[in-house]
């Protein structure tokens, strides 16, 4: 009888310490929420990676080559974005084409341009247009003629390594909201990148001090922020909108601009046509280079190596 009891004994324990161990197994692999945030543009999302430092899966939303003024989001994009908690985006335009999406899938849309002085919209050489244009608002699709209007704010304030280290800010102060645990961490690898920031912001004033005539030609208004830091004078961009192409009048005064400040190199852009602009290089016994406004392929995959292309396209082809 005594044996018996025993033996039941161990059996009912045996169970029990089974069910135990069965229930810490489930809770250990029970998978926690997600950290997950995307972000629309390369120079953003290369960004956020140096300040989330692996804590966040970062989406990047629009694709390497593409442009956000022409972009035509697909739907398995969606399902890249599923979990994503926040979109962190430009704003001012630009990007607009993140609102449903992030809508989508339930995130909230974030603007990086707290603290950041943004200029106004420069509409060059608009007022010498005599052509009727019917533009609509909001970005065409894969059709160059329709163009794109930011609005009365220009929102290429990235392309400013000073103002990069305000959106540094920016979205630390939002990861550390998100994920207040980790808030320090966040903090410290903020204030890492903003050191990497200075010292480029330093070396790139210094590469162009020595270039000798400023004034240059954008295939679209992507560059006044960079103008602004680096001391350059854009006195005209080829087209009159990005993606527009340009009437013959307003390459009459494209023509006199170049003229009359002498101007010798054209800058174009990877992610636009550039067959127009070359074209009108060749005819002017112009010289043309490449300058980068997003990077993220080869040479430019972060935007640290992206601002130091450019920088070194221009000075190459203005010293």
């Amino acid at each position: 009888m005594k044996k018996s009891i025993i033996i039941m004994g161990i059996l009912v324990l045996t169970v029990v310490t089974g069910m135990i161990i069965t229930h810490q197994t489930r809770e250990s692999v029970r998978p926690t929420q997600s950290k997950k945030v995307a972000a629309t543009i390369f120079p953003l999302y290369d960004i956020t990676k140096n300040i989330a430092g692996g804590e966040f899966e970062v989406v990047l939303m629009l694709p390497s080559g593409a442009s956000p003024h022409t972009f035509d989001p697909q739907p398995s994009l969606l399902k890249e974005l599923s979990g994503v908690q926040t979109v962190f985006a430009i704003g001012q335009g630009l990007d607009d084409w993140s609102h449903n999406l992030a809508e989508s899938v339930g995130a909230d849309v974030v603007r990086v341009d707290t603290g950041i002085s943004l200029r106004a919209t420069v509409d060059d050489h608009e007022e010498h247009e005599h052509d009727d244009q019917h533009e609509e608002d909001g970005h065409g699709h894969d059709e160059e003629h329709e163009g794109h209007n930011h609005g009365p704010i220009d929102p290429h304030y990235w392309l400013s390594v000073h103002n990069a280290q305000q959106i540094t800010t920016n979205i630390a102060d939002v990861l550390s909201e998100l994920d207040p645990e980790n808030a320090t961490r966040y903090q410290a690898n903020a204030n890492a990148y903003l050191e990497q920031l200075e010292i480029l912001e330093e070396e790139l004033e210094g590469q162009t001090a020595s270039i000798s005539n400023p004034n240059i030609i954008s295939l679209h208004d992507a560059w006044y922020y960079f103008a602004d830091e680096f001391g350059l004078n854009i006195v005209g961009t080829f087209e009159p909108s990005a993606g527009k192409n340009p009437t013959p009048q307003y390459l009459e005064t494209l023509e006199e601009e170049v003229e009359e400040h002498d101007v010798s190199i054209l800058f174009l852009e990877p992610q636009l046509s550039t067959d127009s602009i070359k074209a009108f290089a060749t005819d002017h016994n112009l010289g043309f280079a490449t300058i980068d406004p997003l990077g993220g392929v080869e040479g430019r995959s972060s935007y640290i190596e992206l601002m130091r292309y450019n920088v070194q396209a221009v000075v190459d082809t203005l010293k």
